[in-house]
């Protein structure tokens, strides 16, 4: 096992570090303001986050770099040995937790070890990306895939079942996030996942045409442009009657699915399409989400004297919508530069991708990715009320251990493949 890196990958690992560092600084500087109050004329207002928030990342942030190094030093071949036995533990883990673990805001989602909550679908993140990647390296992309994608398909589903019975939407989607984007590097088209994708899309016209206008159009028009995107994209036609057949199924079924759905998740899909239902209950969220942000303006209004961080009108600013935060007191300019951190991350995670000499880092490297990209996006447009409210932690800045040290180790992973991508 190597020590340290050669140059060029050095110098490649240097701009992975230097976002790392980034982005810790931007969780600290937020949390602390986030803990503070505003200081008034009269009096100071109760932040409603106490500072032991700000002290206890700190102490997972030291722990996160740890676990960075030492993801970044451990032999890809011991790795790969260990992945089967990693992966089936963490299943046994999401199953005990629906049994053993105590009910928390309606949800079993953590083993309570004392003062410390563990998130066992954190962990299970990192063991799906690495038995996708061992699962497909065995296979040739040249050849026929249905084996492979298939069984990849159930290795993903697995974790997405137990996950979504805790429940917890947001966090079982990340699965299949990371699914889709390792089978399309293994070597399956754009055409065959949008094709895949269609029936869901037909699930959500068909949903917004019953339950939110109350009218069949917008379901049959999709229908109807999908017809005419099937004819011009040449498919077969027994592929084209099939399609069609499962995206009206998908359509017709969508309803069965709705009433499985808890009444708060319900509720929060509803208020997305019309806010102005429940602006104080279901729809409270994403509407001072919205406000914290579009008052920040260009240049924020500055740092510690955001009015709806410090009044306590932003809930959860802490983990989920700690990017609101960031819009408030930082403005456009300092979104865009936290932006710019996780493009760095997520650009140089695909040129390792490329670069990785063995099938195993390549498409390791692509899960990594799948993983921020997916987090990174769905909290983003939570907070810019571009999608329904679901739980769902921005990497490195979201208040909590287990989402930072699972991120911290996975980073780790990228800094490994790309020293070994570009040895000699």
């Amino acid at each position: 096992m190597k020590l340290g890196w050669s140059g060029r990958a050095a110098r490649s690992n240097t701009l992975l570090v230097l976002a790392f560092a980034g982005l810790c600084l931007f969780s600290l500087a937020t949390l602390w303001s986030v803990t503070e109050g505003i200081h008034g004329p009269y009096e100071d207002f109760d932040p409603g986050v106490s500072k032991t928030v700000f002290w206890r990342q700190l102490i997972w942030m030291v722990l996160a770099w740890g676990a960075m190094l030492f993801a970044s030093r451990i032999p890809m071949e011991h790795l790969e040995e260990l992945t089967p036995v990693a992966y089936v533990v963490c299943l046994v883990l999401l199953a005990a937790v629906l049994v053993v673990s105590p009910v928390v805001a309606g949800a079993h989602r953590w083993f309570a070890l004392g003062p410390v909550r563990l998130q066992p679908s954190e962990p299970a993140k990192i063991a799906l990306i690495l038995v996708l990647a061992r699962w497909l390296r065995g296979f040739d992309p040249g050849e026929r895939r249905l084996v492979p994608v298939a069984g990849s398909l159930l290795l993903a589903l697995l974790p997405f079942v137990l996950v979504l019975r805790e429940p917890d939407l947001g966090t079982s989607l990340v699965f299949l996030a990371i699914w889709l984007g390792v089978v399309f590097w293994y070597g399956l088209s754009w055409v065959f996942l949008i094709s895949v994708g269609s029936p869901l899309v037909s699930g959500i016209f068909s949903f917004y045409s019953e339950t939110v206008v109350h009218q069949a159009w917008p379901w049959g028009v999709y229908l109807v442009v999908l017809v005419a995107l099937l004819y011009r994209a040449r498919f077969r036609l027994l592929e084209s009657v099939f399609l069609l057949l499962a995206n009206i199924a998908t359509g017709i079924g969508i309803s069965f699915f709705w009433e499985r759905l808890k009444p708060y998740q319900q509720e929060r899909v509803l208020t997305f399409f019309d806010p102005s239902r429940d602006m104080f209950g279901a729809g409270y969220q994403a509407m001072q989400s919205k406000v914290a942000i579009g008052s920040g303006g260009f240049a924020g209004t500055h740092y510690l004297q955001g009015t709806q961080k410090g009044l306590a009108f932003l809930p959860e600013r802490h983990t989920d919508f700690i990017f609101s935060v960031v819009g408030e007191e930082l403005g456009f300019v300092g979104a865009m530069v936290l932006l710019a951190l996780f493009m760095t991350i997520i650009l140089r995670g695909l040129h390792v991708a490329r670069v990785a000499r063995k099938p195993f880092a390549s498409l390791l490297a692509v899960g990594i990715v799948a993983y921020f990209t997916f987090h990174v996006f769905v909290n983003v447009a939570i907070t810019t009320g571009l999608l329904p409210v679901t739980g769902l932690p921005l990497p490195f800045l979201s208040y909590g251990g287990s989402n930072l040290l699972v991120s911290s180790f996975l980073l780790g992973l990228l800094l490994n493949i790309a020293g070994q991508g570009f040895e000699a």
